[in-house]
């Protein structure tokens, strides 16, 4: 979503220019679900939701890599075999076309340097794009290009009650970060955290209501048994999993975790005055980014 976010940024900045997403990442890597915007957000009614996904021929005519150009249970193989002619590749530098340099830019690139592109060359951009500077001033977009699908059933009723109450949304994340491929790079946010944030959230919001969303159910249950006022939210699982940020964006404030899952929650929220606490360290080595956006507030 915040590449997403980029990739719209860069159409609206040069609106002359053919900008295309390379997905193609995804068809040999499913984590977190993989890849889900056009499954979610694509004709949503109302929704300004757009994305243009580049071709074969565009991605290597721009990067000079070869992409696994198949979805299915063939691409890890197709990927697999195109490793060498793709090193080769690489080793072969920069690539002239027609008198024009193909550049590739890395996620270290600054957003002023973004924003000042040559429209006369080619790019290919890759990286995350999680800091504010990308996404400040483009928030009520946004909220017009992610629009989440309408809620049923018990989600429905769910989000119906939050609306009525001063709703808080706690975002609990284990899981992953707990695996030997995280462990190490990624905290564990510990119960002072949480505590200091309810605190925060009880001086500012006159008899809050909190809402636990967690994948580790059993966790919460016994580390916050401390906490007044909950409802542990564990009703979406599998394809179901973004009603969650979904449920999040609708409470009147938001306490995160140190992960993009709610912290979108708290971009996309749409409650006026919303407030939103965020942990100050989101990996283990080195500090979050301070965020400046109104009701941010830092612990």
């Amino acid at each position: 979503m915040f590449q997403y976010n980029l990739y719209s940024f860069l159409r609206e900045r040069y609106p002359r220019a053919q900008v295309r997403a390379d997905v193609t990442w995804f068809y040999t890597d499913d984590e977190h679900h993989g890849f889900e915007l056009r499954r979610i957000f694509e004709n949503v009614p109302g929704s300004k939701f757009r994305l243009d996904e580049a071709t074969t021929k565009e991605i290597y005519s721009v990067s000079g890599q070869i992409p696994t150009p198949i979805k299915g249970p063939l691409a890890g193989t197709v990927k697999f075999l195109l490793g060498p002619v793709n090193r080769k590749l690489r080793e072969a530098g920069k690539i002239e076309k027609s008198g024009r340099t193909f550049d590739a830019l890395s996620e270290k690139i600054s957003y002023e340097d973004l924003c000042s592109l040559d429209p006369g060359k080619n790019y290919y951009i890759f990286g995350f794009f999680i800091e504010e500077d990308y996404y400040r001033d483009r928030v009520d977009k946004l909220k017009q290009e992610l629009v989440f699908p309408p809620l049923t059933g018990e989600n429905k009723s769910l989000a119906d009650k939050m609306e009525k109450e001063n709703s808080v949304s706690i975002h609990v994340r284990r899981g992953d970060y707990l695996s030997q491929t995280y462990a190490g790079r990624f905290l564990c946010l510990e119960r002072d955290y949480y505590e200091e944030a309810v605190r925060i959230i009880k001086e500012k919001i006159e008899n809050p209501v909190f809402y636990i969303f967690s994948e580790d159910g059993e966790y919460v249950k016994r580390e916050f048994s401390w906490l007044d006022n909950k409802t542990i939210v564990n009703i979406n699982k599998g394809n179901d999993s973004f009603r969650d940020m979904q449920l999040m964006s609708k409470c009147k404030a938001n306490i995160i975790a140190n992960s993009t899952f709610s912290q979108l929650a708290a971009i996309l929220n749409d409650n006026p005055g919303h407030i939103t606490v965020y942990p100050a360290k989101y990996m283990a080595d080195e500090e979050t980014e301070v965020r400046t956006m109104p009701g941010w507030i830092r612990v």
